[in-house]
């Protein structure tokens, strides 16, 4: 059932980035980050408020889905947004899955769990695709150098992802209620883009919606929001 679940997660993810391309061109990266979390956020909050005990915003869990959800739904998010609107959701998403890998690694150090073979071949093979890529990307006449120092951001995200899971992991270790945990998740990063639009001008000076795209961005936020959702459940 997990490995169903973050295969049906993963799906979800990385079929809304081809979506949220063309959003972010019709608008931009800043109302693409404010307009999916404020739909993931309603939606969660809609769903889990009947189910929240006191005791869970005291429990050491909290604090760890509210770190997990700075890190990777707020500054990944920010970072993953900035590489498709720069490098494409091709370059991104591949650059992006290679978290697994630091997942791997941070896991074994912090929640103590075996490199079996089978991991270990798999984090040989996820480095070996990295070489391969960035030998294709030299290659590659088309990406300018600018695109290739904007590659940055994928891959830093990529490092949050695998960081983020394994904080989350951790969180449920302490308190197994996955829905709490995502919703924590959501709303923190809304909290935190609001701020960022609070303190930088030029960032509320972005905000540009229109009925369509608003549409658009809503339908990704659907459907990132139950990718996040099942991959919380896979975890669990």
């Amino acid at each position: 059932m997990a490995i169903t679940l973050s295969l049906f997660s993963s799906l979800l993810i990385s079929g809304t980035t081809i979506i949220l391309k063309k959003c972010i061109e019709r608008t931009n990266t800043t109302t693409a980050m404010l307009v999916v979390t404020l739909v993931g956020t309603l939606i969660l909050l809609g769903i889990s408020l009947p189910h929240v005990q006191f005791a869970h915003l005291k429990s050491k869990a909290f604090y760890l889905f509210i770190l997990a959800g700075i890190l990777s739904r707020a500054l990944v998010r920010w970072l993953y947004f900035i590489s498709i609107d720069r490098i494409g959701p091709s370059l991104s998403s591949s650059i992006l899955s290679t978290g697994p890998a630091f997942t791997a690694i941070i896991a074994a150090v912090f929640l103590k769990e075996q490199l079996t073979v089978s991991i270990s071949l798999g984090i040989i093979m996820i480095i070996a695709g990295i070489v391969t890529f960035e030998r294709d990307i030299h290659n590659d006449g088309n990406l300018t150098v600018r695109h290739k120092k904007d590659l940055i951001f994928a891959v830093l995200a990529a490092f949050l992802v695998g960081l983020a899971i394994v904080i989350r992991k951790m969180g449920l270790n302490i308190l197994n209620e996955p829905l709490f945990g995502v919703t924590v998740g959501f709303a923190t990063s809304l909290a935190f883009y609001l701020t960022l639009c609070l303190v930088f001008k030029r960032m509320r000076a972005q905000i540009s919606l229109n009925r369509q795209n608003a549409l658009f961005l809503c339908g990704v936020g659907v459907f990132l929001t139950a990718g996040w959702l099942t991959l919380f459940y896979a975890l669990s």
